[in-house]
């Protein structure tokens, strides 16, 4: 249900993609096409849970309780940014908060307390990732689109606060290697887009700290990568075809 919520509620409380009052580290419009992704994408997690046998699984409700708490905040972060944008900075917060719970228990459902969990695999693994790396980053970026006329050192920070959050997530929070890179994927995207902002405006300070953060993630996300592969590897986990 929240699934089709988060579905069906940028038609009704309207997207903004940014606009020229924005400040520079708000990527180009079309960078936001990534929610896109992480919409859809959460609607196929929600329907390959239907069946019974995923549905009625307790690991598997363990990680989507979380997830369907993140895509209520989704809609309510709509709403809120419609009628009172300050709120939008809270929602956020609780959306990377509920996220990042159903990222990092993401391996233990696909291992499940009884065996593999069907269907708790990479696909969902790159869904929470993507989900969770772009709100690393784009929860520091909503805050500098409420600050009446941020500095560049406050925007500096805003940035720092971005990067950090990114690679902690890709990390700590993600634990297998497919939801590392995924992470890592979307935290770069939303780093790239501010790097183009950033260029575009001539804020060269900027543009170094976001070039900069964005071999940060692309770095940390390698290594925690691979640091996953070989964990696996040393652990003897398999990929099955229900895994994947």
């Amino acid at each position: 249900m929240t699934a089709l919520a988060q579905l069906a509620s940028p038609a009704v409380a309207g997207f903004d993609q940014g606009s020229a009052e924005d400040p520079v580290v708000v990527p180009p419009g079309p960078f936001f096409a990534v929610w896109g992704v992480v919409v859809l994408g959460c609607l196929v997690v929600a329907v390959r849970g239907l069946p019974e046998q995923r549905a009625g699984s307790d690991d598997y409700r363990r990680l989507h309780v979380p997830l369907s708490l993140a895509q209520a905040g989704f809609v309510a972060w709509l709403l809120a940014a419609a009628t009172a944008p300050v709120i939008t900075v809270p929602v956020f917060v609780l959306m990377l908060v509920a996220i990042g719970v159903a990222l990092f228990r993401a391996r233990s459902v696909r291992s499940g307390t009884r065996g593999p969990v069907p269907g708790a695999g990479a696909l969902v693994e790159s869904v929470l990732g993507v989900y969770a790396g772009w709100t690393a980053a784009a929860v520091w970026i909503n805050t500098a689109t409420l600050l009446d006329r941020p500095s560049a050192s406050v925007l500096t920070g805003l940035l720092l606060g971005a990067v950090a959050t990114a690679v902690l997530v890709v990390s700590v929070v993600a634990r297998t290697a497919v939801a590392r890179l995924a992470a890592g994927v979307s935290s770069a995207w939303a780093l790239c887009g501010v790097a183009i902002s950033t260029s575009t405006a001539g804020a060269e300070g900027l543009l170094a700290v976001a070039v900069a953060g964005l071999v940060a993630v692309i770095g940390a996300s390698l290594v925690a990568a691979g640091q996953a592969r070989r964990a696996a590897r040393r652990n003897g986990h398999q990929p099955t075809a229900e895994s994947v």
